[in-house]
């Protein structure tokens, strides 16, 4: 099978803006989407990572997006509808039935993003770029033939609480689990407002519910 990353960013992105704004990254995955007369319609499902009140301000700040048409939420995970001028429809080949989404879209706090798709064939995958205006500043990083050794579903993953999937982000990502280590509880605790024996307490329960998980299902 075929594997292509894509990187880069566009201005014409309603989410870029919202993750550079609140420090969120949004974990998309492409639904549907169909043309209708003069305007594009896709659906998306977003997953986001960050601080939790600035989730609640990008939440709340795309539900009022002039593009939105339909929005449901459940905790951390959303749904949207939107509806865009004919001309977005340039983005249709990532919804080709032949390819397959085997990791979300990234779309990073900076305003990068990066897309990971396969297919069985390369002729679909090259027809994303093929498609793209000019405008976009997305470009191919890698297009190997490999087999595929995992896709992503967190519909499966254990289920945590707001604060649990918090604490336990802002440990990966500052290197709590690197070795050596390279940074500790206390700083940690410190970042997230929170006491040591608090932030251990949701450390280690997120932990708790991940790790039988990943035993259980990956390894």
């Amino acid at each position: 099978m075929w594997q292509a990353i894509f990187e880069g960013k566009h201005d014409s992105c309603t989410i870029a803006p919202l993750c550079m704004k609140y420090s969120i990254t949004d974990f998309i995955y492409l639904l549907n989407a169909w043309q209708e007369e003069d305007s594009f319609f896709y659906s998306e499902v977003h997953i986001l990572q960050g601080h939790e009140e600035n989730k609640k301000k990008f939440i709340s700040t795309l539900k009022k997006g002039a593009s939105i048409l339909k929005f449901e939420q459940n905790g951390n995970f959303i749904v949207t509808l939107q509806k865009r001028p004919k001309w977005m429809a340039a983005y249709i080949p990532l919804w080709d039935k032949r390819i397959i989404q085997t990791k979300p879209v990234i779309q990073r706090s900076d305003g990068t993003e990066q897309w990971e798709m396969s297919a069985w064939e390369k002729e679909p995958l090259m027809h994303i770029l093929e498609r793209l205006p000019k405008e976009f500043e997305i470009k191919l990083k890698s297009i190997t033939r490999t087999k595929i050794g995992n896709i992503f579903m967190p519909h499966i993953m254990p289920r945590l609480s707001a604060r649990q999937e918090e604490v336990i982000h802002l440990a990966i990502k500052k290197g709590y689990y690197d070795f050596p280590r390279n940074v500790n509880l206390n700083d940690l605790s410190s970042e997230s407002n929170l006491t040591k024996s608090t932030y251990l307490q949701h450390l280690r329960i997120a932990e708790k519910k991940i790790i039988p998980y990943l035993i259980e299902n990956i390894l």
